[in-house]
């Protein structure tokens, strides 16, 4: 269980490492015209095209084995949360991770910027994350109790810091998977 769940981690902050890399690849793409650019990003798109695949098998494999897991009243109330009434909560978002990182894989929608912003806005903010959001916003909280800085040792330059190695690591894990798929082709062709 616990390897699925830090495999789950390690993919979905390639998620938010790629919705952050399509932001700064739109806005290098207006300054740069380097055909290098573009083939990084072509595999980019492919790499995270393969990691929603992962995503998803390691998603199912997680619950297949949670459930197994489980006594058999966390297996009823499970079962109850996956099909009952609110069956949506459980099910939206990892589809929707699924089918967002797929659509990079369509000419159409991978060369269309609009729909390149929106799939990445929501690899980012994930729909639970905008509903933390939304309801942080909502609460009726002066602001001076506002204190999300010495509540969470969060700094504005740890968080850009945060995001450049986020980009960093997913610019190396796409040239690691390029790497291979190279090897592999070689392979093939012999």
């Amino acid at each position: 269980m616990n390897i699925f769940f830090n495999l789950e981690l390690l993919i979905l902050d390639f998620f938010t490492a790629f919705g952050l890399y399509s932001f700064l690849f739109l806005i290098l793409s207006i300054f740069i015209k380097k055909i290098a650019l573009y083939q990084f990003d072509n595999q980019a798109k492919r790499f995270i095209s393969f990691v929603g695949v992962l995503y998803i098998i390691f998603w199912v494999l997680g619950t297949i084995v949670y459930y197994i897991d489980c006594n058999p009243v966390e297996k009823s109330a499970m079962i109850d949360r996956m099909f009952g009434k609110y069956w949506f909560g459980i099910w939206i978002q990892p589809i929707f991770w699924f089918l967002l990182s797929q659509i990079f894989g369509i000419k159409f929608f991978s060369k269309n910027i609009l729909i390149r912003i929106f799939a990445s806005f929501f690899l980012i903010f994930s729909i639970e994350r905008l509903v933390i959001i939304s309801t942080s916003l909502h609460r009726d909280y002066l602001p001076s109790s506002w204190t999300i800085y010495r509540q969470l040792d969060i700094y504005p330059s740890n968080f850009i810091l945060s995001i450049l190695m986020k980009i960093l690591i997913f610019i190396l894990f796409v040239g690691l998977y390029t790497f291979i798929a190279n090897k592999i082709n070689q392979l093939r062709n012999k």
